[in-house]
Formats: C-alpha cells, structure tokens, sequence
C-alpha cells in the first residue's frame, strides 16, 4: 500500500508541474500543433503527384511526372550534376540531360517521350567528362530555326577544361547533325582540384539576330573575373555569323540564368556563402566579383569583401540572403495567368540547410515583383515545391514547366479548375 501511495505521489510532483506549464504556455503550444498539422498536411501534398497549392494571387494546380527512365544512371547524391534542361519551341516541350540525351514531350499525362537522334554522343565527348561536367544549356530559336547547346569540355591529353558552344539546324527535330562553333580559351590544371566545373555558368540567349550573350563562370579560379583577357567569369556578346566575341560584362562568378525583358537585360548569379544576386546587366559593367559580394566565404572570412555596398562595382538589383542556391530565372509574359505578367520567375537548389525543409531558403520557386519601369523589386513570394529547381521554361500558351533534380520530375503549373 505505501509503494502505491509513493508512486502516486511521484506521479503528481511531476504531473502537476507539466500541466502548470502546459497551462501557461497553452497559446505558444496550441500554435506548435497548429504548425505541425499545417507542414504535415503539405508535405503530404507533395507526395502526390496533383496537388493544389496556394499563391498571393492564384490557386494552383502543381503535377508532376518522373524523368528517371530518361536518364543513365542518374543520382544527385552520386553524380552531383545538374539533371538537365528544358527548353520550348512553339508550344512544343523539349529536355536535355546533362549527358546529353535529348528528347521532345510528346504527352505529359501519359509521360510519353520521343528521343530526338542526333550526333550529340560524338561531339560532346562524354569519355572526357571529369567530376561532374555536363551540359549546362539548351537553347532553341524560333527566329532562326537553330538549337543551341552548351557543355563542359574536358580536354585530357593537354589537361584543359572551359565551355563549348554547339549549334544544328532544327531539321524539323531529325538526325539533328551538331557541329562546334565557339570555345573558350582553356583553363590548364595539374590535377582535379585546381578547377571546379559547378561554376562554369553557360547559359545562352540570343540578343538580337545579330548576337547571342553566353555566360561564362569562374571555375573557381582565383581574380580571373577581373581579367578582361580571359574569357571566365564574364557574360560574353558572341556574333551569330562568325562567331567572334567580345566581352559584354565582367566580374561575375557564376550566372546560370539569363533573360530579356524588354530592352533589359537580367542575369542571376550564385554568391559565396550568401547573397545570390539578380543582376541588370550592362554592357561594359563591372559586377566586383571577386572583390564584393553580399555574403562571406564558406569559412565564414567576414573581412574577405565589402558586404555593405559594391562600391564602385555594380549593384545587384536584388539579393537573396541567405542564399538560396539560384538557377535560372525567366519573364512571365503571357496573359494565361495576367496577375504574373511582368513578374520574375526564379529557381532555386539549396537543401543542406534547415531542420524542417519547408523552411529551408531554397527548394522553391520564387516570384519577384518589380516595378512598372523593371529597374527595382517591390516584393518576392517563396512557393515551397521541396525540390532542387534545375531550369524553367513558360510556353507561349502560359503553361510553367520545371525541371527538378532531387526527385528527377518534369513540373507543370497551371491555374486549378
């Protein structure tokens, strides 16, 4: 009879505190279990493969569909490469792999893919890739019928790495004949560690019928964006006819988003530790890498740049901090979903930070609000998708289309019904 008394004693010296606290802190409790139901309930949702999700200014409908059986081999914890591109042409969907395999979207529901033959194994020389080389961009003009592919080369023999641009004629999508047309002059290395690939940049755009821009990243290595000699960490103005070049922009470490608006032109760039940057670019600018930047170096060096202005370096339009591992950004023009129009769609990567993901500064896609003159930003709204974004494309019919490389998926976004 005494055990039981004591235990029950002992049951109420402990019990009794836990329910004055639980008491006390009933709000602060009651708001957990209400966080907890809300991040469960979505991330519940994004199991599935259709989902609503909710926006500032739209309902959406988010599907989604595997791309694994278009890829050889493929994990982003093993290859830690990007998965690949997406690109459009007329309201037709194409995708790239990083090594190489290309294809067109036949029928999203049904996830039907066609593999577009062509002689892309022989040129991009994927024997040579090291690490995690790959292709970087794809990118089809509708003006001039011409696809245009960019990709890490690896030269073994000479031990030289840098960007090389390919281009065929679109032959309406058969037996696609690529040939090389433009390389930048070569980064020599002793040994693997002296170059780091992740931060080759490499997107292309066409700036007029006359030009493409092609963004060049650092690799890494040290001052070379300062150089003006060398070809890294610069967005470079290459002619379409004979494909000489000059440097457009400087100062830059790696930008693997580029777009027009307009008559503007935006890039965005992956910063150190922090402060990944959307940038107005102009011709002849300095964008003070790797003299400035918004954020430190991985060591946490806050004595290694100007973190409170660019000084006589450009500044960004808009910084992300912390960053959020920033991929490509795109304009959303059409009137499909009016309220967007004008607005700055960017993907973003990160995912080693955070204890909930949902909370994580990355994994989503962001839209960016300006200005009706685009020279500022009002505001950015995060859609949570729980993903690395590799690439965008909107369709001219409005329709979103992400690639994702944790989960390799093809996204599509559109309004819900």
């Amino acid at each position: 009879m005494f055990k039981k008394s004591r235990i029950f004693i002992i049951l109420i010296i402990f019990f009794f505190p836990l329910v004055s606290i639980s008491f006390y802190f009933k709000n602060e409790l009651k708001s957990i279990l209400n966080l907890t139901k809300f991040y469960t309930i979505k991330k519940l949702n994004l199991f599935r493969n259709t989902y609503q999700i909710d926006t500032v200014l739209y309902d959406l409908r988010i599907s989604k569909k595997s791309i694994d059986n278009l890829l050889y081999n493929y994990d982003y914890y093993e290859n830690n490469s990007p998965v690949g591109y997406i690109e459009s042409y007329k309201n037709r969907l194409f995708f790239i792999s990083g090594q190489g395999s290309l294809y067109e979207l036949k029928n999203y529901e049904n996830s039907e893919f066609k593999k577009i033959e062509s002689n892309l194994d022989q040129v991009l020389k994927k024997e040579n890739f090291v690490k995690s080389m790959s292709v970087r961009s794809l990118f089809i003009d509708d003006k001039s019928n011409e696809i245009f592919i960019s990709f890490t080369y690896h030269e073994p023999k000479t031990k030289c790495v840098g960007l090389e641009l390919v281009t065929s004629n679109i032959n309406n999508f058969q037996n696609l004949n690529f040939i090389s047309k433009f390389k930048t002059k070569c980064i020599e290395y002793k040994n693997f560690t002296d170059f780091n690939e992740m931060s080759s940049g490499g997107k292309i755009i066409a700036l007029n019928d006359n030009y493409l821009l092609f963004t060049i990243g650092d690799f890494w290595q040290e001052n070379i964006s300062q150089d003006l000699k060398r070809d890294y960490g610069k967005v470079l103005k290459i002619g379409r006819k004979n494909y000489d070049y000059v440097v457009f922009s400087s100062g830059h470490r790696n930008q693997q988003g580029l777009t027009l608006y307009e008559d503007k032109i935006f890039a965005s760039e992956h910063g150190p530790r922090g402060g990944d940057e959307i940038n107005l670019i102009t011709l002849n600018k300095n964008y003070g890498w790797p003299l400035v930047a918004y954020g430190p170096t991985y060591k946490k060096d806050y004595k290694k740049y100007y973190l409170k202005n660019h000084l006589e370096y450009e500044e960004p339009v808009f910084v992300f901090s912390p960053s959020i591992g920033i991929s490509d950004i795109e304009f959303y023009t059409s009137d499909y979903l009016d309220r967007w129009t004008g607005d700055l769609l960017v993907a973003s990567m990160k995912n080693n930070t955070g204890m909930i993901r949902q909370l994580n500064p990355g994994l989503s896609l962001y839209r960016l609000k300006f200005d009706k003159k685009h020279e500022k930003i009002l505001y950015s709204e995060k859609i949570f998708l729980d993903d690395r974004i590799r690439d965008i494309e909107i369709l001219d019919n409005g329709l979103i289309f992400l690639v994702t490389e944790e989960d390799p998926s093809l996204y599509k976004i559109d309004l819900l019904r």
